[in-house]
C-alpha cells in the first residue's frame, strides 16, 4: 500500500495523521507523518515515520524506531529544509 503526500490517515487508537512526505529506500516507501487533531483543522507536534508492512494477509502500519529511524530522520529533514 502506498500512501500519497498530504493523505489523511487514520492510525491505532483513532489517531489521524497527514503525510508530510514519502521516501523510498531499498525498495521499501516510508512515510514522514505528523499527528493533526479529530477535526482535521491543526497540527500537533507529534512527527513519525512509518512504513507498511503485509503479515498474514494483513496490512500494518509500523512506526520507524532506532537507527533506521535517525537515517531516515536525516533523508526526510534534507528533502523537507528543516
Amino acid at each position: 500500500m502506498y500512501f500519497a503526500k498530504n493523505e489523511i490517515i487514520e492510525l491505532s487508537g483513532g489517531q489521524k495523521h497527514i503525510v508530510v512526505d514519502t521516501t523510498q529506500l531499498d525498495g521499501v516507501y516510508y512515510y514522514y507523518v505528523c499527528e493533526i487533531n479529530a477535526s482535521e483543522t491543526d497540527i500537533l507536534n507529534n512527527y513519525h515515520i512509518i512504513t507498511t508492512v503485509m503479515e498474514n494477509n494483513i496490512l500494518f502500519v509500523k512506526t520507524i524506531k532506532g537507527d533506521l529511524e535517525k537515517k531516515l530522520e536525516k533523508v526526510f529533514q534534507e528533502k523537507l529544509h528543516i
